[in-house]
């Protein structure tokens, strides 16, 4: 299962309420596999983000409060399920088809776009690729 799911910044955060959901359904369906988008403002205890990096999570946080306070939860919920699950730490998306180099940190952005097709590859070599399970990767170009 793949999530790319989005929403408006003026509509009330669904992200966890989602989140939820889909667990319960993918246990109840047996199904193992969770892959979700989120922004690079979503902390994790094993992150070492850069001063950077930071300062844009402190502005995403001010100006998006509840967003990114409910992507935080999401992120809990889906952290604490059973599933084989990847979250995927994005800067900006850059609506591209170009090819380019994917650069990958546990730690901090290594980037400040991603190209929409490269986003798109990266999302479905997770579908076989273990290297990332049960953990929250940044990417970029």
């Amino acid at each position: 299962m793949i999530s790319t799911l989005g929403q408006s910044k003026d509509e009330t955060p669904i992200y966890s309420l989602s989140a939820m959901h889909i667990i319960k359904a993918m246990n109840a369906l047996h199904v193992s596999r969770y892959i979700v988008i989120t922004g690079l403002t979503i902390d994790t205890p094993f992150d070492k983000k850069s001063f950077s990096t930071k300062m844009l999570s402190r502005f995403m946080k001010l100006r998006f409060p509840a967003i990114i306070a409910d992507k935080q939860k999401e992120y809990s919920l889906i952290s604490e399920s059973t599933l084989d699950w990847t979250i995927v730490r994005l800067p900006l998306i850059e609506q591209t088809e170009l090819k380019g180099t994917i650069k990958s940190s546990l730690d901090d952005c290594p980037g400040k776009k991603i190209s929409s097709t490269d986003l798109a590859r990266f999302l479905i070599s997770q579908l076989s690729d273990k290297t990332f399970v049960r953990k929250a990767p940044f990417i970029a170009n």
